[in-house]
């Protein structure tokens, strides 16, 4: 899976008028690290915390017009000034996108831009080949959980302490967060689990979450004594 030509996703996801989208380079990185900084300070600690720190980008992070590294990050700017951005990792071997990491500054959160910043996502996802498109969400605010529900997005669980945030100054706590995601193949490219197969719990949520593929009259899962 190559990323696939930027420039071209970009004119098929508009923004509001007076923004732009642009990939990253080397120039912006000081002006995003402050940024992130500003507009999300609970990023010191945890899984975003790398996102502070200038050897994250120097290694991890494809610049425009440069070698090809699994993340891709996109910012986004008014004029000249820097207002949001987003960032997804390339999962070549399962050809999936994870919607890493994202922040759009707090005097323009009410500009509809993380509906452009999700668009975007599944446009360079179905551009590259990718069948699997999924991110985290807060549970913080219900703002982002209905952005991705808006969006096509299905809420799949609520991963308990994936994460760790900053709750209160000097208090650190693991968090809850709902993981969403969006298939991008046809239903004819899954292949459609057997529920007998499943354990009980395991059915009785998978028939919450995909009530449509399992019949009423399916026999119930026999599982083997493990003993």
């Amino acid at each position: 899976m190559q990323w696939p030509d930027l420039d071209a996703a970009f004119r098929e996801v508009p923004l509001p008028e007076g923004y732009r989208f642009r990939q990253l380079r080397h120039s912006d990185v000081p002006a995003l690290r402050a940024a992130i900084a500003e507009w999300h300070p609970d990023v010191s600690v945890g899984a975003a915390s790398c996102y502070l720190e200038q050897d994250f980008y120097e290694t991890t992070a494809t610049f425009a017009g440069e070698t090809e590294r699994d993340l891709l990050i996109v910012l986004v700017w008014k004029e000249e000034e820097l207002v949001g951005f987003v960032s997804w990792d390339r999962e070549r071997a399962q050809q999936s996108l994870y919607g890493r990491f994202g922040v759009i500054s707090p005097a323009h959160r009410g500009a509809k831009l993380s509906t452009c910043m999700m668009q975007l996502g599944e446009t360079i996802a179905r551009a590259m080949g990718a069948g699997f498109i999924y991110t985290l969400a807060t549970l913080k605010v219900a703002s982002m959980q209905l952005a991705l529900e808006r969006a096509g997005y299905q809420l799949l669980g609520i991963a308990p302490g994936y994460d760790r945030e900053l709750v209160a100054p000097g208090v650190v706590k693991r968090v809850y967060e709902a993981w969403y995601a969006k298939v991008l193949v046809p239903d004819s490219e899954l292949l459609r689990p057997d529920p007998t197969k499943m354990t009980p719990k395991t059915r009785e949520l998978f028939q919450l979450l995909f009530p449509h593929l399992i019949q009423p009259n399916q026999p119930p899962t026999s599982v083997p004594n493990a003993a």
